[in-house]
């Protein structure tokens, strides 16, 4: 059932009214027409007093329950008004205030009295910037009043305004069909501030971003630049600018396929170049920033050129000293203990493949007595030029020529027998034969002639090496024995 309203009380009260006076004027004029003594007319009369008795009591009950209703109603607006979290201001058509919740007086407490006696607009918003209580007017007070009371002329959407306790409110002001005004005005703190700690540690981000040595690259889904920050600005030789909404594709010079996707997980190292051609090396993270709004990746930039020029500079070093480690200075073939390791390895190998291997220990003869004669320097460009012409005989593959010491020097010959290592050292006396080196104090000839040892064998990893290098020695002996300027050959070699 729709409860009765004061318009519908409204409607039939007047028409009681007039039924009553209408009915009172009847007995009146029918008394006038007929004899005042007729007990009709009495009771008529009767009836026309119990009648409108009866409406007026029955108005003055509807107009009671009305009443009830109404304040109930105000009431209830009132309540959940009251109950709002948002402070609600009714103004008038003088802008005048006419009524208010509890959150009002709670956010401006100094204004009660100017609430509770209906002040104006203008009159409490120039009491609260008297008071301090509105931050952004102290020391601008008439500035702002002014702009204050134009946004609410103009009937802006909305106002933020921050209150001397801290706290934000965001104010919605209305204008109501009558010319009054509807103010709601919602404590939006806790959100401005987040916003601040959000805009604070972007802040941070940004300036972290801006001064970090590394170079750090923003992206789309697709793998265009958005962002990139000064260090990847100074790396790459080109403006933020310059490269936004190229593609990484172009910038590293690789082939990505699913795009920035492609490069999560381990760190990726690759070569690319900067403007002016220079190469680079470098060390790509990829991280993928993903909210719900925003589908981005981040890609830090590190720069390993220096580490990896210093790296190849120190393998070139590392390469030099090793050769200079196993290199005889003087002469530049292996010394010693290049020839020891190479002996190791070359018996191995000849004990695993069941191959031969020959060794030539080679001697000049008389060299002390040059020495003597020419002279140290001297002695030092014949061991050179003695040493270039054994490099030349031992052209082989895998065929080395070493320092043994002082005069001496040792030919290793991989997978060669006897009569090919005959060959060579025959070839090595001729060499130095046709050479001609001049050797004014030789008891045996006028230039320089070597003696050599041959020995070959099959070797056994069970045994020791220098085996070979021992009968080797001994043949060269024997040649020094037989008159010098000649090779001898050690008997066959069984290792086992």
């Amino acid at each position: 059932m729709k409860p009765t309203t004061p318009e519908t009380a409204g409607r039939w009260l007047p028409l009681t009214v007039v039924l009553a006076l209408g009915l009172q004027l009847a007995v009146l004029a029918a008394s006038q027409l007929v004899d005042s003594e007729a007990a009709w007319l009495r009771w008529l009369a009767t009836a026309s007093l119990v009648f409108s008795a009866l409406l007026a009591l029955l108005a003055t009950v509807a107009l009671r329950r009305a009443r009830e209703r109404i304040q109930a109603a105000n009431r209830s607006l009132a309540e959940a008004i009251d109950a709002l979290p948002a402070s609600v201001e009714i103004f008038d058509q003088a802008d005048q205030l006419v009524a208010y919740n509890q959150q009002l007086a709670a956010n401006y407490p100094h204004m009660v009295e100017a609430f509770q006696r209906g002040a104006s607009f203008q009159e409490m918003v120039r009491e609260s910037v008297r008071s301090g209580a509105i931050v952004d007017a102290i020391g601008c007070e008439e500035a702002w009043l002014k702009e204050r009371f134009s946004a609410r002329a103009r009937g802006q959407d909305a106002l933020l305004q921050r209150l001397s306790d801290g706290r934000w409110l965001r104010i919605f002001e209305r204008r109501t069909p009558s010319g009054g005004t509807v103010g709601v005005r919602l404590d939006v703190s806790d959100l401005i501030l987040e916003q601040q700690r959000l805009a604070t540690s972007q802040a941070h981000l940004q300036a972290f971003v801006r001064a970090a040595p590394n170079g750090v690259l923003t992206l789309d889904t697709e793998g265009h630049v958005l962002e990139l920050n000064p260090a990847g600005e100074r790396l790459f030789g080109f403006s933020a600018a310059e490269l936004q909404g190229s593609h990484i594709d172009l910038l590293f010079g690789i082939c990505m396929g699913r795009g920035p996707a492609a490069l999560l997980g381990e760190p990726r190292e690759l070569t690319t170049r900067r403007r002016d051609g220079q190469e680079l090396t470098l060390q790509l993270n990829m991280a993928e920033v993903r909210t719900e709004t925003t589908h981005r990746f981040v890609c830090l930039i590190t720069d390993l050129s220096e580490r990896k020029r210093q790296e190849v500079a120190l393998q070139l070093a590392n390469a030099q000293l090793a050769r200079q480690s196993t290199t005889d200075g003087l002469t530049g073939v292996g010394n010693r203990r290049q020839f020891d390791q190479l002996l190791q390895q070359e018996w191995q190998r000849s004990a695993r493949q069941g191959s031969s291997l020959a060794c030539l220990m080679v001697d000049i003869d008389h060299f002390k007595q040059y020495n003597d004669h020419y002279g140290h320097v001297a002695g030092d460009q014949a061991l050179r030029r003695v040493a270039e012409l054994l490099r030349a005989c031992a052209g082989r593959s895998g065929e080395a020529v070493c320092r043994f010491g002082g005069e001496e020097f040792a030919l290793l010959l991989p997978e060669a027998d006897r009569a090919e290592a005959q060959t060579v050292a025959q070839r090595c006396l001729d060499s130095l034969r046709l050479a001609a080196i001049e050797h004014a104090a030789s008891p045996l000839r006028r230039s320089l002639s070597l003696s050599i040892g041959v020995a070959v064998c099959v070797a056994d990893a069970r045994l020791s090496a220098m085996r070979l290098v021992e009968q080797a020695d001994g043949a060269l002996y024997a040649a020094k024995q037989n008159g010098r300027a000649r090779l001898a050959c050690a008997p066959d070699l069984h290792a086992a």
